[in-house]
């Protein structure tokens, strides 16, 4: 129910958790998984062997040297949040939203005597904290008589890469990150216990920083086809949290080692069809306390133990495909992506299954307006008695020019 770093401390009075365990979900394994630009994202997320525009500098920085005028690139991106709780038999509706930069930088090819060398700065939000739960008991005798539970945040990366062509169909790039966010959790609620009713009020605020690598490579054998492979190295985060819970204040700051990500496509595109397919990994069970863990009674040790024990890796697939309507300057586009839960014991329900539609409109040559539409579903029973139906929708405007 609670699922969320110190707020298990805070729950140890009314009994929902015991005093050996670490939360169902931490933070850094929940949110949802976005990615960079409208038009990557309405490919359902193809772009590690396509990458040729701004957002490359997520997806995969050797496609920047593709880039061939000067780029500058801003998205905002909109999401709605829709949860059907379902706790012991009543069912609420929780809803949230928010209008963030979903990313805003610059390309910047350099004149060479053959090949291409680029450079590029910017920032790419691509991961979300949005989600809301309401719940009120159906039956008496329940921990909670009602709650409701709230969190927003970000959490994205500052990045510099660069990319070059060390032949004339292969390019390298690589990039520096600067990971910075905020999650802003509370909850408000009354639960029962030992027959007295209690009121309570409860927030969790946490700033995320770290900072990474990432590296790719660009293989393009033909003028049709590419292929494309790219790589996040891990590295540990810092977690500062601010606490409160019914009048009393705290802190808590703690670091946590984020795990690799992998990810491999290749696109083909015979005239004015292109289609294409990725593969994102991600080690969840890597991630680890580097220290002391915010969790009364639960050594780093035993943390760790229970990582292992309670994640697993995902392999995210995805497919897209785009066609150009030349007369019109229009672009079409829609992908499909499968994203499995990290969570072992979550059944399949709680998989994603994330369709893309979008589209792309030329203007003057110089400036391109991408828009996109993403909508997913799944649900989870992680705790007993609570069962959430999940909907998410997200609407993204990327623009684009090209000097």
């Amino acid at each position: 129910m609670i699922r969320y770093t110190t707020l298990a401390v805070f729950l140890f009075a009314i009994s929902l958790f015991a005093q050996d365990e670490i939360p169902e979900r931490l933070l850094l394994t929940g949110g949802q998984q976005l990615g960079s630009g409208a038009r990557a994202l309405g490919l359902g997320g193809t772009f590690t062997g396509i990458a040729d525009d701004y957002s490359a500098i997520w997806w995969n920085p050797a496609g920047l040297a593709q880039v061939k005028r000067i780029e500058v690139q801003g998205t905002l991106l909109r999401t709605g949040y829709s949860n059907d709780a379902n706790y012991y038999g009543t069912g609420r509706e929780g809803t949230t939203d928010a209008l963030r930069l979903n990313n805003i930088g610059a390309v910047f090819p350099i004149p060479v005597y053959q090949g291409a060398l680029t450079f590029a700065f910017g920032y790419s939000q691509v991961t979300d904290f949005e989600r809301r739960t309401e719940v009120t008991s159906g039956q008496a005798n329940q921990s909670w008589d009602s709650f409701d539970e709230l969190e927003s945040g970000r959490l994205g990366q500052w990045s510099f890469a660069t990319a070059v062509d060390i032949s004339p169909n292969l390019s390298v790039g690589a990039g520096i990150n600067y990971w910075t966010g905020s999650s802003d959790y509370s909850l408000i609620g009354d639960y029962t216990e030992a027959g007295t009713a209690y009121h309570t009020e409860q927030s969790l605020f946490t700033d995320l920083s770290g900072w990474n690598f990432t590296l790719g490579g660009m293989y393009r054998p033909g003028r049709m086809v590419r292929v494309g492979v790219s790589t996040s190295t891990p590295f540990s985060m810092s977690l500062n949290e601010d606490w409160s819970f019914d009048g009393d204040d705290g802190y808590f700051d703690y670091k946590m080692s984020y795990p690799w990500i992998w990810r491999v496509g290749g696109s083909v595109a015979p005239g004015r069809w292109m289609v294409g397919a990725d593969l994102e990994y991600r080690d969840w069970k890597s991630l680890e306390f580097r220290g002391e863990t915010p969790f009364t009674g639960v050594s780093r040790a035993e943390a760790n133990r229970q990582i292992r024990d309670t994640y697993e890796s995902t392999t995210r697939l995805s497919v897209g495909g785009e066609y150009l309507f030349p007369a019109y300057g229009l672009r079409g586009r829609a992908g499909y992506s499968i994203e499995p839960s990290n969570f072992k014991n979550a059944g399949d329900e709680a998989d994603k299954g994330v369709l893309s539609l979008g589209m792309g409109i030329l203007i003057d040559r110089s400036v391109m307006v991408d828009m996109t539409w993403r909508t997913t579903g799944y649900s989870e029973e992680i705790t007993s008695g609570l069962k959430e139906d999940i909907r998410s929708k997200q609407v993204l405007m990327s623009i684009s020019y090209r000097m």
